[in-house]
């Protein structure tokens, strides 16, 4: 499974470079996220070209944008002002007010770096000669005539917009077991298969439209192991191995341990989320000091795998026992469900912006468990498994800054917290006493997972 997941990952970051190279040279914009930035004054040469002056930002007013009149107009007819339809929208072509979508429904048209729209209809800018975007119509002499004409417009009444990302995070542990110690007093316990972090890779893919709606997918994947040794004559601290009985030596799996010339503690952990949400604009607002913020309401499907494996081997030097007993744990937990949230985008500087986000739903959890104890023969002195539906909840929060290297491109950094109720946790699964069934043919399904640590990346617009 977890080679699948890998080829399919590099397939998607050879589909996004190469996506990304077509596009570097092409005149465009981040079209979700360059409003605030454009209202600031960052990025608006083409607009000021155009005879259109932002101002700083503030509170979103009609008066935003004002769009000069020509230097030079062609003579107009002395009758009354025509009216003409644009995409089933009467205009007045003395009523020229200019709006503009949020921060995360703002469209890109064509190739302005701002969505400006007169009434219902679009706006376009050329990155090359934005005057020429809106002459005068040469039958305006006879009054049957638009007043104005639009040329060389490619719409776009959406976004898309994809990122590659990397995370790393830490994790807390199931309650500290003692499996081994040797002569010395020197243990060996579960949390001593620590990972510290752990690393892994994500991308993001999200298409919003004028209309405030639009839908999103995320994936990111982590995979890391890690090895504690203890050296020197070991013993077992599990009770109730007396119980399992090696039948190729004829004595217990006790005896065995307790034979050890060393052991070893083995965890291996791999993580898997898949989220796809619908998006809705819950519109703008201000905060102190005229900073512009939005903010946005998602929910959807997600789907976060949890694999955990732990290994407690030990090494005899007798000849009548096998070099290597393992006895192996396996708890592997599925969530499958729906997931409420909320995201929201505040102006600190011109380039640089404050993301907070937060999202929590409720989930099947399938687990499945495996117990089993075995030699290097191949031999299998036990094996219980089981598998079972649990209810769980997933919480999840972001804290971030991003920050518009281009119009196009923009790199983020933050702070991302995980918790999740009811999951089977590998450690938890290790029975009081190995001479009990009961323990060994039921998982352990109350245990909880914390994650948290830093995500990086960055985003480019299509």
């Amino acid at each position: 499974m977890r080679y699948f997941v890998r080829l399919c990952f590099t397939l998607a970051l050879l589909l996004f470079t190469s996506q990304s190279s077509a596009q570097l040279n092409e005149d465009g914009v981040i079209g979700s996220y360059q409003s605030i930035l454009s209202r600031a004054g960052y990025g608006n040469e083409e607009l000021e070209a155009a005879g259109i002056q932002p101002k700083l930002a503030r509170k979103q007013s009609s008066e935003d944008f004002i769009i000069d009149t020509p230097s030079q107009p062609a003579k107009l007819s002395a009758e009354p002002a025509k009216k003409y339809r644009d995409n089933e929208t009467i205009l007045d072509k003395g009523d020229s007010i200019v709006d503009y979508g949020g921060s995360y429904s703002s469209p890109t048209w064509g190739n302005t770096v701002l969505p400006n729209r007169v009434g219902s209809s679009p706006i376009q800018l050329s990155g090359s000669s934005p005057q020429n975007d809106f002459v005068l119509s040469t039958d305006c002499e006879t009054g049957a005539c638009e007043p104005f004409a639009r040329v060389g417009n490619r719409q776009r009444n959406a976004t898309l917009v994809g990122g590659v990302f990397g995370i790393t995070l830490r994790r807390d542990y199931e309650d500290d077991l003692c499996y081994g110690y040797n002569l010395n007093g020197d243990t060996i316990d579960s949390t001593d298969a620590d990972f510290q972090s752990m690393n892994g890779l994500g991308a993001s893919l999200a298409r919003r439209n004028e209309c405030g709606k639009g839908w999103e997918s995320i994936f990111w994947y982590l995979n890391d192991e890690v090895t504690a040794s203890l050296e020197g004559t070991t013993f077992t601290h599990l009770t109730g191995l007396d119980s399992i009985t090696h039948v190729p030596s004829g004595d217990t799996i006790e005896d065995i341990y307790n034979a050890g010339c060393c052991s070893e503690l083995y965890r291996d952990t791999e993580i898997l989320n898949f989220e796809f949400n619908l998006l809705r604009n819950g519109g703008e607002y201000t905060m102190r000091g005229c900073r512009a913020a939005s903010f946005e309401f998602y929910g959807g499907f997600r789907l976060f795998s949890f694999d955990e494996s732990i290994r407690y081997g030990s090494q005899s030097g007798d000849a009548n026992y096998p070099f290597w007993t393992d006895y192996q744990i396996d708890a592997n937990n599925l969530l499958t469900g729906f997931q409420l949230g909320c995201r929201n985008e505040i102006s600190v500087t011109n380039r640089i912006r404050l993301i907070l986000s937060g999202s929590s739903g409720g989930f099947n959890n399938f687990i499945e468990t495996q117990q089993m104890i075995s030699d290097d023969t191949d031999y299998v002195a036990m094996n219980y498994s089981s598998s079972e539906n649990q209810i769980s909840l997933l919480g999840q929060f972001d804290a971030g800054l991003s920050m518009q290297i281009s119009r196009r491109l923009r790199a983020q950094v933050g702070y991302r917290l995980m918790g999740i109720s009811g999951v089977s946790l590998a450690g938890d699964q290790v029975p009081y006493n190995f001479g009990h069934a009961y323990d060994l043919e039921n998982s352990d399904v109350n245990g909880s997972l914390l994650l948290h640590g830093m995500y990086y990346g960055g985003e480019f617009c299509f």
